[in-house]
Parts: C-alpha cells; sequence; structure tokens
C-alpha cells in the first residue's frame, strides 16, 4: 500500500474543510515587484462569488475575503507603489466592492457585513490618502469615495440603512470627510476642494438629503438629521468659517425642515436649530467675522 506523504495530506484537510463552498472564482494578475495578492473563499458558507485583484507597479498589498457570502463581487486594481486594499464580505449576498488606487501609500478599507444589494466604490489617485466604507445590516445602499492629491480621509458608515446613497470627493490637501447613514432613503454628499478642510453628515429617521461643498482652507461643516424628510445645504468658500445645521422633530416626530447656508470670506459662524415641522432658514454670509444663529 502507497503511503500518504505530508504534502498529500495537508492538500486532503484542507479540500475536506472547504468541500462545501462552490462555484466560487479567484482572478490575481501581478506586473511588477514586491506584490501581495490574497484571495480567501475557504468558508463553507461562500458560493458563487468572485473576487478580482490587478496590481501593477512595487510593493502593493491586497487582501479579499469572502466568508458565507453569495452571489458577490470584489474588484481591486493597484497601480503605482505601497497602495494598501482590503475588503470583508461576510454574512451577505449580491454585494459589490470595487477599489481602484493610482499614486503612492493610498489606503482603501471596505467591510460588507450581514447585508445585501450594497455597492461601495473607492478611487485613490494621488499621496496617502485613506478611505474606508462600512455597510453592515443593511440593503440597498451605494457608498462611494474619490480621492485626489494628497494626506486625504474619508469614511462612509451605513449601518442598518436601506436605500441610501453617500458620496464624498475630496481633491487638495489634507481634507477630512465623514458620513453616517442609518434609516432609509437618504442622499448624502461631501465635496471638499482645497486644504485642511472638515465635514461630517449625520443622518437617521427617513429621506434625508445633505450636501456640504467647501473650497478653501481650514472650513468646517456639521449637519445632523434626526426624523424624515429635512434637507441641509452647506457651502464654503474661504478661510476658518464654521457652519452647524441641526435638524430634529419633537418628542420623536416631525421633520421635513430646510435649511441653507452660504459663507464666503473668513472666520464667519453659523448655526441653524430646526425642531418640530417644516421650518425653514436661510444664512448668507460675506465677509470676515460674522456670527450668525437661527433656532427654530
Amino acid at each position: 500500500m502507497k503511503a500518504i506523504t505530508p504534502i498529500a495530506t495537508a492538500l486532503l484537510l484542507t479540500l475536506s474543510g472547504s468541500g462545501l463552498a462552490a462555484t466560487n472564482t479567484a482572478e490575481l494578475n501581478q506586473n511588477g515587484t514586491g506584490n501581495t495578492a490574497t484571495a480567501d473563499q475557504t468558508d463553507p458558507g461562500a458560493t458563487d462569488n468572485f473576487i478580482s485583484q490587478q496590481q501593477t507597479g512595487n510593493f502593493h498589498d491586497a487582501s479579499a475575503r469572502q466568508q458565507a457570502e453569495v452571489g458577490s463581487s470584489i474588484y481591486q486594481v493597484q497601480g503605482g507603489n505601497l497602495n494598501t486594499a482590503y475588503t470583508l464580505q461576510q454574512d451577505g449576498a449580491y454585494n459589490s466592492v470595487h477599489i481602484y488606487q493610482e499614486g503612492a501609500i493610498n489606503d482603501a478599507t471596505v467591510y460588507q457585513l450581514g447585508s445585501q444589494d450594497n455597492e461601495a466604490w473607492i478611487l485613490q489617485s494621488g499621496f496617502s490618502n485613506q478611505a474606508e466604507i462600512a455597510q453592515i445590516l443593511g440593503a440597498g445602499n451605494v457608498a462611494r469615495i474619490e480621492q485626489h492629491g494628497q494626506l486625504h480621509s474619508a469614511y462612509i458608515g451605513q449601518n442598518s440603512s436601506f436605500d441610501s446613497d453617500a458620496f464624498i470627493y475630496q481633491e487638495g490637501t489634507g481634507n477630512e470627510a465623514l458620513i453616517a447613514q442609518s434609516g432609509s432613503g437618504h442622499i448624502s454628499a461631501i465635496e471638499q476642494m482645497g486644504s485642511f478642510n472638515h465635514a461630517t453628515i449625520e443622518q437617521s429617521g427617513m429621506y434625508q438629503e445633505a450636501d456640504i461643498l467647501q473650497s478653501g482652507l481650514g472650513n468646517e461643516a456639521y449637519v445632523v438629521q434626526v426624523d424624515w424628510s429635512s434637507s441641509a445645504s452647506i457651502t464654503q468658500d474661504g478661510f476658518s468659517n464654521s457652519a452647524t445645521v441641526m435638524q430634529s422633530g419633537t418628542f420623536g416626530m416631525g421633520g421635513g425642515h430646510l435649511a441653507i447656508v452660504n459663507q464666503s470670506g473668513s472666520l464667519n459662524d453659523a448655526t441653524v436649530i430646526q425642531s418640530g415641522f417644516s421650518e425653514t432658514a436661510i444664512v448668507n454670509q460675506v465677509g470676515n467675522g460674522n456670527t450668525a444663529i437661527i433656532v427654530q
């Protein structure tokens, strides 16, 4: 009787441990020096999934994992040098991730956990940008981050969110953006051009809309929306302007608010606080050192 070698034994154990994983496909292409790519589809509950990883350039690191996932796809494409991409899809179905990196030392991470029919996109060019998308326990969401320039940071979290869209666009240097969505039917967009601007949007409830547009240097914008069907817009152009919009109902009910803040110049400060039903607030600031407060 022919003896089984240790290598053959290890292979048999691997096959037996992953025997239930079915019809998954992984494609890895590398052209350059010192690149590392990992595609993990060994989980027995992973079925009908697809991973594609393409690396051109030097010293990239790409990792893609699908665990108890069905019918989902991951695309990670890296050019340039020293870029890092990581995606985990787990306990979900029919999700898709697209990561495209050019330049150097960019970092992109996506988590899709317990979710269905979600899309996540990260596009990076330039130097030392960071982007993360987390889609957890939701369905029908779209998240997209696009970064050009250097030293940007962007995060989108869609947690128990349904049919919501979130978009972040950054160019220039050192901008920071965060979008957090829970509930359903939201739309958020942050666009940053310039340097060292900060923007945050937090949405819960249903059917909120918010957008922030920043150009210049060191501007700060913050939007919080609770309850339903409110709309907020902040536009900042200049230096060290600050704007805050908070929209909520009364005793957990209400909404339908509209808030618009436009700032041009430097060191302007605007605050809008809306509660109850269907309030409207518009703030326009041109010049320097102005302060506006609206409470409804």
